[in-house]
């Protein structure tokens, strides 16, 4: 993998890099600090040859670079003419929670969450109900919600901030709850492409039952890091939800940029072998922080992560527990995320996001254990 110098991260002029000062390391929001694929900066600098700059065109490649992908990938084809794009996932899943799920029915939250799930419900006018997710989905639990009139529940797979992937006999079962209960099971698939351990399974893909109750939004923003071109894609699995879909106004659903397709299209379809020497790089920084933080600050618990390049890191046990990410940034001029955004339950903890090149990784972890020494 290649890495721009720490001055050309900063010139990126992005969220990750610009939010703190020049001596922090950041290491928080889910950026990664790769240097960009190839093929996927030439399409873009093609699209701005041609002066690409007006609304989105009528049609595209994207979804059938959708489909191919999710194919090779994944082993499960989705119907091309189901899919369509927006923004980004996080207005594909609210627009799923408002539009087909039943109407004013609560929607499951699994806690601790990626934050903007928090907002979600409150947005859509709905009710939140918090389900545990720490070390898993509790089946019970969400029988429990659904049988108090839940209408759905945001699943973001694999999941985030911790890491793990769901296996089919879980999906099966939650898809045959939300069969029973007349829920929606509402996909949030980003992180995908970045399995180390494992495999992911496609929740859609596994029957016509669950065809019909899932709802699934992914986007090549994590991956290949192009959250700034806007485009995410809403995959249909049945065609009540793609004739629910048609009948919504521009104003709900529009905002998806030209050259976000040029983009995504360009993941899809010439970024494979990019990504899989992205995996490769990942896993091996995932594993020297496995070994490492339990070793540099005792009593750390870390949650191994078998997909995503974020790392959930309980501090309760540790002298920095009582803001583990406040702490780490005053000590040691380190940003993580602090764990108390993502809901109940993550107080205590911090998320780590280890896209970066092993240098920056190795100094992160220094600073870490340098605030670790100062508070204990």
């Amino acid at each position: 993998m290649h890495f721009p110098t720490r001055e050309e991260l900063r010139a990126r002029n992005t969220r990750k890099w610009t939010v703190h000062p020049d001596d922090v390391l950041p290491a928080w929001i889910a950026e990664s600090d790769f240097a960009t694929c190839e093929p996927v900066k030439d399409a873009i600098r093609d699209a701005v040859e041609k002066e690409s700059f007006g609304y989105t065109p009528a049609t595209s490649d994207l979804p059938d670079a959708v489909a191919d992908f999710y194919e090779e990938r994944y082993g499960w084809r989705p119907n091309p003419d189901w899919i369509t794009y927006v923004p980004d996932v996080v207005r594909g899943m609210l627009l799923a929670a408002q539009y087909l799920t039943r109407e004013g029915s609560a929607v499951i939250v699994p806690v601790p969450s990626y934050p903007p799930f928090l907002e979600i419900p409150k947005t859509a006018g709905r009710e939140a109900v918090y389900v545990g997710a720490e070390g898993g989905l509790d089946l019970a639990e969400i029988e429990q919600a659904f049988a108090d009139g839940a209408g759905s529940i945001l699943i973001s797979a694999p999941n985030n901030p911790m890491g793990y992937v769901y296996e089919a006999d879980f999906l099966n079962q939650l898809v045959d709850l939300a069969d029973r209960y007349d829920a929606r099971l509402l996909m949030d698939e980003i992180h995908a492409p970045l399995v180390y351990d494992g495999k992911h399974v496609v929740a859609a893909g596994l029957s016509e039952k669950a065809a019909r109750v899932c709802v699934t939004v992914t986007a090549t923003s994590k991956a290949w890091n192009i959250a700034g071109l806007k485009c995410a894609q809403m995959i249909f699995s049945n065609e009540q939800d793609w004739n629910t879909w048609k009948t919504l106004t521009g104003v709900a659903k529009d905002g998806t940029s030209t050259l976000g397709i040029v983009g995504a299209t360009a993941c899809y379809r010439e970024g494979v072998p990019f990504l899989d020497e992205e995996v490769d790089y990942l896993r091996a920084n995932r594993d020297y922080l496995i070994e490492e933080l339990p070793q540099r600050l005792p009593g750390i618990k870390v949650t191994k992560p078998a997909a995503t390049y974020l790392l959930w890191l309980d501090f309760t046990d540790t002298p920095l527990a009582a803001d583990p990410a406040g702490l780490l940034l005053k000590h040691g001029k380190a940003a993580l995320n602090d764990g108390s955004f993502f809901g109940p339950g993550g107080a205590g903890h911090a998320r780590l996001n280890f896209a970066t090149s092993r240098e920056i990784l190795e100094e992160v972890v220094e600073r870490m254990e340098k605030a670790y020494k100062a508070v204990s």
